[in-house]
């Protein structure tokens, strides 16, 4: 009897994957909906710039050393993340250290989770943030 469902389970399993793997879907749109998609992906890729986004900041302080605290945070976190951008800022009266461009919260906090063992008093701030430039053209293709 289990032998039955094993075999029966196996082949609904075959039977799903071949649909799967041979669906496709149709999208039926006024022909200026495609106009208006491809005028926005060529207004952004020209962007340059800043946009508001989120960062994660790591540090920020306002002793005596906290200049030289901040450059090391910032050296410290580069040498571990060095694809992901470090900001030193100055608003009176501390010295801050943030890092990413993130343009959602969702991904600032994703991040969060992986450095927060090694920086624990690290949260999310919105900021203005560099643009990351998106290739729309290639990023449809497989």
């Amino acid at each position: 009897m289990s032998v039955m469902k094993g075999i029966l389970g196996m082949l609904g399993l075959a039977i799903c994957l071949h649909f799967q793997l041979s669906a496709q879907v149709y999208v039926h749109a006024d022909p200026a909906v495609r106009q208006l998609m491809e005028k926005q992906m060529e207004i952004n890729a020209t962007m340059v710039g800043k946009s508001v986004g989120y960062r994660v900041q790591i540090f920020f302080s306002s002793g005596n050393n906290s200049r030289e605290q901040a450059f090391k945070v910032k050296s410290d976190f580069s040498s571990k993340y060095p694809k992901v951008n470090a900001y030193i800022s100055f608003k009176e009266p501390n010295f801050r250290v943030r890092v990413g461009d993130f343009r959602t919260r969702a991904e600032a906090f994703g991040f969060l989770k992986e450095i927060e063992a090694l920086f624990p008093l690290s949260f999310v701030v919105k900021d203005d943030i560099a643009y990351v430039k998106h290739d729309y053209k290639n990023s449809n293709k497989e």
